[in-house]
């Protein structure tokens, strides 16, 4: 998990400061919303995310059909909003299963990454049978100080300000850093995915706020760091060295989420009603 988190944040410090402030206050903010309260507003929750991925695919239709982009926005927010909301049991196991699928991904990456033996030589003194340097398919961020780690991002991209270039570089050495168990990582995915979609099939009232648990936990932690990035400070090479912490934490912030929400969607008898009146009606 430790390595996962240093390579983003390794990605993020070429990002300006106020914008990470900014995307990390709203990740924070929802992450807290869905952290302790998704639940008890999850068609709020399934409504809004429905908006967005339509206005996202309203922009990439009006630019393709040369329609006023605004509208064509618009236009897919509140039909997928509206769809969203209507389909909304389907949806939160569609999205349950999503959510169990990437967790079994991230788990398992973050168990690899972080069990990889530190690299005996740099980029610069491996050689092949030729004498030409070549860098390793895999280099540990863990074992390199932040200022290689920005190099060393800078040199597999090609570039020190393009994002978009740089996130598909990190993209594909943290695919590389899996070796030659990366394909296991499908089989994480796919485990992930058919377990969460049963827990949910069968036992929805307790997996739904797990997942809003997650995902709030997730962005919670994700956002904490991009606003301490934002101030200068680097949240990730702080970290302690200790393989289980960052894990044990994640795990106890997803448990308090998912046991507060279930506490609040528990209903309160009414006033004046009690058990055994309410089993002298089911007779």
């Amino acid at each position: 998990m430790n390595e996962l988190l240093l390579r983003i944040e390794t990605l993020c410090l070429e990002v300006d400061p106020p914008l990470l402030i900014g995307v990390g206050a709203g990740l924070v903010i929802v992450g807290l919303f869905l952290w302790l309260g998704g639940t008890r507003y999850s068609t709020v929750v399934i409504g809004l995310l429905g908006a967005a991925v339509g206005a996202v695919l309203g922009l990439a239709i009006g630019q393709q059909l040369g329609v006023h982009l605004f509208l064509s926005m618009a236009a897919g927010a509140v039909v997928l909003g509206v769809v969203s909301i209507l389909l909304r049991n389907v949806l939160i196991i569609v999205l349950a299963t999503l959510i169990f699928a990437l967790l079994g991904a991230a788990g398992y990456a973050g168990v690899v990454l972080d069990g990889q033996p530190p690299e005996e030589e740099t980029a610069a003194t491996q050689e092949t049978t030729s004498g030409v340097p070549q860098y390793p398919l895999y280099q540990s961020f863990s074992t390199m100080d932040p200022n290689s780690r920005r190099i060393y991002l800078n040199e597999i991209s090609g570039s020190d300000e393009d994002f978009q270039e740089r996130s598909k570089a990190i993209l594909r050495d943290t695919w590389n850093a899996l070796g030659p168990t990366k394909w296991y990582l499908m089989g994480a995915i796919l485990i992930g995915g058919i377990g969460g979609f049963l827990l949910i099939w069968f036992i929805k009232q307790v997996i739904v706020p797990l997942c809003y648990s997650i995902v709030g936990t997730a962005s919670l932690v994700l956002g904490a760091q991009t606003m301490l990035l934002g101030v200068g400070f680097r949240a990730a090479s702080a970290l302690p060295v200790q393989r289980w912490i960052m894990p044990a934490a994640l795990g106890f912030l997803m448990v308090i989420g998912w046991v507060t929400q279930l506490l609040a969607a528990r209903k309160p008898h009414p006033k004046g009603r009690h058990k055994s009146d309410e089993g002298s009606d089911e007779e």
